[in-house]
């Protein structure tokens, strides 16, 4: 999660307050009273190497609720159960985005929603340089009107070149502030998914929203890591071009 959103969200819930993280497997937020993920707790982290599993939280093995997100039966949680969700990079990996912020809605009264942005996924260099975006994500996430949108990754928008926004590398990285699509929501959770069968139409829409974004001031900025993270870096997406 963003560390910003992640530190304005902590410092405006009541200590009272109950929280679930969906989908907090492998990074839970450390607010969180409750996690429902796919993996179990012990296994917690375990995919990204993850110190998290060590560092202090409020959950609890007990809190801890294993099961399949998109598996289309009710979650065993009442209604209105917690005061505030948080479900951070996990919607764009999931089978059913739908219906998981359906249950995230009825669950809970108010939360918070971070994917990466439209912007990286029709990047390319954010892990290989000829792919867009993380490449085994499922769908392009944005907020319009104040609702999600949720919008299929297509396969054929890694040759599309009109279709990219822009490339990263050593040298310039998309900037943190439009790095990510986040959504605060209070009552319902409001969302859908856009449904086109058209190639063309697909096409055409993924080529304007990468025009649109090109025009976007200060798009791109200095990577704001350690020198030595972006060598071993370019040194993997070199190799990855070449393998």
């Amino acid at each position: 999660m963003n560390p910003l959103h992640a530190q304005r969200i902590t410092s405006q819930l009541s200590s009272e307050a109950i929280v679930l993280d969906v989908g907090g497997g492998m990074a839970a937020f450390p607010r969180a009273d409750w996690v429902v993920d796919a993996l179990e707790f012990e296994a917690r982290g375990s995919l990204l190497n993850s110190s998290s599993a060590n560092s202090e939280h409020r959950f609890t093995k007990d809190s801890w609720v294993q099961l399949d997100l998109c598996h289309r039966q009710p979650w065993p949680f009442t209604d209105n159960q917690f005061d505030f969700a948080v479900c951070s990079h996990v919607l764009e990996d999931v089978r059913d985005p739908v219906w998981v912020c359906s249950e995230i809605s009825r669950i809970a009264k108010a939360g918070y929603i971070e994917t990466p942005s439209r912007i990286v996924e029709q990047s390319k260099g954010v892990e290989h340089p000829h792919m867009a975006g993380f490449y085994h994500h499922r769908w392009l996430v944005s907020v319009v009107n104040g609702v999600l949108e949720f919008r299929q990754k297509p396969h054929l928008l890694h040759v599309t070149s009109k279709a990219i926004v822009t490339k990263v590398g050593f040298w310039r990285d998309i900037n943190p502030a439009h790095a990510i699509t986040a959504h605060y929501w209070e009552g319902e959770l409001n969302c859908h998914e856009v449904l086109d069968l058209s190639e063309q139409s697909i096409v055409e829409e993924l080529c304007e929203y990468s025009h649109r974004a090109q025009r976007i001031p200060n798009l791109l900025v200095s990577p704001q890591v350690a020198l030595g993270k972006r060598v071993r870096k370019a040194f993997h997406r070199f190799r990855q071009a070449w393998s």
